[in-house]
């Protein structure tokens, strides 16, 4: 029994981050197959920031200070992304890439809604 709760708790933890990571969509599929799918999507809309003069900044300061800094900053990301129903692609150093798409991807596509998002990215920094 206490096994099985073990498996149980970390079969939730993995669905967990999976959930993070990718859209409920792929989740799914990845359930029924371990195989990889393609989709097509008609249209979608990207948002993506760079921060200009970040590695010079980062070169200036404690690696605590960078992982705070951007983590501040990716904290107001996430919000935004909550308040215009943006999916979050990735994250990669100082990179935040986000957008929508034709659902099932997302569950509206609203280019309108990237754009103030974007314009929301650009003010909080």
């Amino acid at each position: 029994f206490s096994a099985m709760h073990k498996v149980d708790a970390m079969q939730k933890r993995i669905e967990g981050i999976l959930q993070t990571l990718m859209p409920p969509l792929v989740i799914e599929e990845l359930k029924g197959s371990p195989k990889y799918k393609s989709h097509f999507y008609s249209s979608a809309t990207i948002a993506q920031s760079d921060l200009c003069g970040f590695t010079a900044l980062a070169s200036t300061r404690q690696p605590e200070e960078v992982v705070e800094i951007i983590s501040q900053l990716f904290d107001l990301f996430d919000d935004l992304a909550d308040l215009y129903d943006i999916y979050k692609v990735e994250t990669v150093g100082d990179a935040y890439i986000a957008g929508q798409a034709n659902p099932p991807l997302t569950s509206k596509h609203l280019p309108l809604s990237v754009v103030l998002f974007g314009l929301g990215m650009a003010k909080a920094t």
